[in-house]
């Protein structure tokens, strides 16, 4: 038996009504459809990678500022990169975990970064947010984040959201004091841009040329190695001005 409610035809106006509102949601809906189908994906979050590698590699070994590993290593590796530039990066990730774990970690060198531009301009932004990180103790996992993830940096952009958002990938890291560390010591007078100058003028002074480079000093002497030093090349190097 039908119902009275079901049996009750809608009248013409409402119904009227209910056909334009039907209209309206379905071209919601397509639009909806068209937005989501031509929508650049992924565009609007920056997605790290290399979060859990990064904690592999660094978490435990000592860090302070620019230093990695004990303070009386016998070892220091001075290592000059960009991580603004494209092909710096496999320089870096080819060497870095490696002398990390097997040098860093036993005690046995202590690595030193220096932040130095191929570019002109030594005050590239993200060696800021790397410096911020470095006054926690982060500054090499940052480092390593923001090679790790140049494209994103190509897609975004250096700024505030790609380098706020490395620094929330890093365990342990405190991110109000890592934004008011830079908010008072940015700018072309300011703290961080004296200390990356000062990276620029040792380059200069050691004769560091446009690729990454890696300076090894130990008891035995000290030997610069230029245009990207193979993995190999470091380690013979260790060997070379090591004590033992």
């Amino acid at each position: 038996m039908t119902s009275e409610a079901a049996a009750t035809p809608i009248p013409r106006k409402g119904r009227v009504w209910v056909i334009l509102l039907l209209s309206v949601f379905a071209l919601g809906i397509g639009y909806a459809i068209v937005s989501i189908a031509t929508k650049e994906p992924g565009r609007e979050v920056v997605r790290v990678d290399g979060i859990g590698p990064s904690q592999e590699i660094f978490s435990g070994i000592p860090q302070e500022g620019e230093r990695l590993g004990s303070a009386d290593a016998p070892v220091s590796i001075q290592v000059f990169a960009d991580m603004q530039c494209g092909s710096c990066r496999e320089d870096f990730l080819a060497t870095i975990p490696r002398l990390t774990e097997d040098y860093a970690r036993p005690g046995d060198a202590k690595l030193l970064l220096r932040h130095y531009s191929i570019a002109q301009n030594q005050l590239e932004l993200g060696f800021f947010g790397a410096e911020a990180a470095a006054e926690q103790g982060y500054g090499w996992q940052y480092t390593y984040l923001f090679f790790r993830n140049q494209d994103e940096a190509e897609r975004f952009g250096v700024g505030d959201e790609l380098m706020e958002t490395l620094a929330g990938s890093i365990a342990g890291l405190e991110i109000p004091e890592w934004k008011k560390f830079l908010e008072e010591n940015s700018g072309n007078e300011g703290a961080i841009a004296q200390k990356l100058e000062a990276y620029a003028d040792l380059g200069t002074d050691l004769g560091i040329r446009t690729r990454p480079a890696m300076i090894v000093s130990g008891p035995k002497g000290t030997q610069t190695l230029q245009d990207g030093p193979s993995l190999a090349q470091v380690e013979r190097a260790i060997g070379e001005v090591g004590g033992s």
